[in-house]
């Protein structure tokens, strides 16, 4: 089943970006055939279509035009994600040598790799490494904070406050109630709620002098950690 999808036109286009810019693997599954091809994003037409290389193995390239629709998937971060598109010709361009397909109006979440904590700067980090903390001190009007994110995990996610932040480090205590976070992805963005559970200054390593505020959120990060 699938699970989250970002019709977000600005997010379909950085993932689309990624993926081209960082020469990610992507897989095809043609109805009727079992096994799914590999290619690669090797132009993207915002909006129009996609140019990709040819299939492997090379069957896949004769198969592809009679299919629809195609199933396209990749993996970014620590999810599986996947696209529906449709093969519209043959690209014999140069340098787009390969396959031209539809752009799709939607990513999908399908699947998460399992494991309990991400941790920023190793080598399982975050899916998310930025945050937006938008929250109201006393009477004043809404405040936003750009984060960074510090660790998370399905239930909960750690975020950085630099000491700079004294206003906003005053106001998130423990058990303080946290409405308005939003996980920040290059592909999409996460709106989550929760309860600050701790907050410590963090005295060794690259962040020294930085406070950890942990939150507990209220609906677990199913589809995203």
């Amino acid at each position: 089943m699938s699970g989250p999808a970002t019709r977000n036109r600005r997010k379909i286009r950085e993932a689309l970006e990624f993926l081209k810019n960082e020469r990610r693997p992507i897989a095809l599954r043609i109805e009727g055939v079992e096994t799914p091809f590999t290619s690669k994003i090797i132009k993207a037409d915002h909006g129009d279509a996609l140019f990709i290389e040819i299939l492997r193995p090379p069957r896949g390239n004769d198969l592809i035009k009679s299919a629809k629709p195609l199933t396209v998937s990749f993996s970014l971060g620590k999810c599986e994600y996947e696209i529906t598109s449709s093969f519209v010709k043959k690209s014999v361009i140069s340098p787009y040598y390969g396959h031209i397909i539809s752009y799709p109006d939607s990513i999908r979440i399908v699947n998460r790799r399992r494991h309990n904590r991400y941790e920023r700067d190793t080598r399982q980090a975050p899916l998310f490494l930025h945050a937006t903390l938008t929250f109201r001190i006393g009477e004043r009007r809404k405040t936003s904070y750009d984060l960074k994110v510090f660790d998370l995990s399905e239930q909960g996610v750690g975020i950085l406050a630099g000491e700079d932040m004294q206003e906003l480090l005053r106001a998130v205590d423990p058990e303080c109630r946290v409405e308005d976070l939003e996980l920040l992805a290059p592909w999409m963005t996460v709106k989550v709620r929760g309860t600050v559970k701790h907050k410590s200054r963090i005295r060794e390593g690259k962040y020294t002098g930085w406070y950890h505020v942990g939150v507990l959120l209220d609906e677990r990060l199913e589809h995203c950690v």
